[in-house]
Formats: C-alpha cells, sequence, structure tokens
C-alpha cells in the first residue's frame, strides 16, 4: 500500500518565487475545482498547508486577472494570479490530477499601456 504523500514535492527556485500556482482535477466530477472569492471562481490555488495523516490541504485561492487587472473566468485571457487573503481546507483524495503553471504568473507586473497620441 502506498502511503499519501510518499514523494510528493514541488521543484522551486526558492527563493525568487515562493508560489507554485495550479489547478486541482475533481475525480468524481471528472472537471477542474474551483471555489469562490468575492464575486469570481477560481480554480488556480496556492498550498499554503499539507497534513499528511489526515489527507488534508490548505490552500489560497489566486485571483486571475486580464492585461487591465481585471478578474477574468476564462484561461484565454488570464495575465496574473493575485494573491487573496482566502483559504480553504480540501481533502486532497478527492482529486485525481494537479495540473501546476509557472511561478511568474503570481503578480506579475501589469503592462503600462500609453495612450495613442
Amino acid at each position: 500500500m502506498t502511503k499519501f504523500g510518499h514523494g510528493f514535492q514541488f521543484v522551486c527556485s526558492f527563493p525568487l518565487y515562493d508560489t507554485i500556482p495550479f489547478t486541482l482535477h475533481d475525480c468524481e466530477l471528472q472537471k477542474p475545482f474551483s471555489a469562490h472569492y468575492k464575486c469570481i471562481k477560481t480554480p488556480y490555488f496556492r498550498l499554503e498547508k499539507l497534513d499528511i495523516d489526515t489527507c488534508c490541504a490548505t490552500l489560497t485561492l489566486l485571483e486571475p486577472v486580464d492585461m487591465d487587472g481585471n478578474s477574468v473566468d476564462s484561461c484565454e485571457e488570464l495575465y496574473s494570479l493575485k494573491k487573496t487573503k482566502s483559504c480553504i481546507i480540501v481533502n486532497i483524495n478527492c482529486f485525481c490530477t494537479i495540473t501546476p503553471f509557472s511561478p511568474k504568473l503570481v503578480d506579475r507586473k501589469l503592462p503600462i499601456i500609453e495612450p495613442k497620441k
């Protein structure tokens, strides 16, 4: 029998990045898992704490924004992921895949767009 968390690790260029954003895929519903933050729905998370004994993880919700800094719910418009203060606790056994994204997406500076003259 394989013990939960055995061999589980993230590779990170620490201290350059303190967050590796990721999405989770729900085994039962066969679709990406999302949580609600304010008036938006987000499938992007940051791992805060992992309790191997209970198979529970504390996740911080990451808010997806476009190039103008507006909240988005479409992957095509995603430019940056903003950290929030909202957390959830999930049972890791409910998920079958984790998809990591580039740490460079987190708090990525918005471009300065000069007005046309």
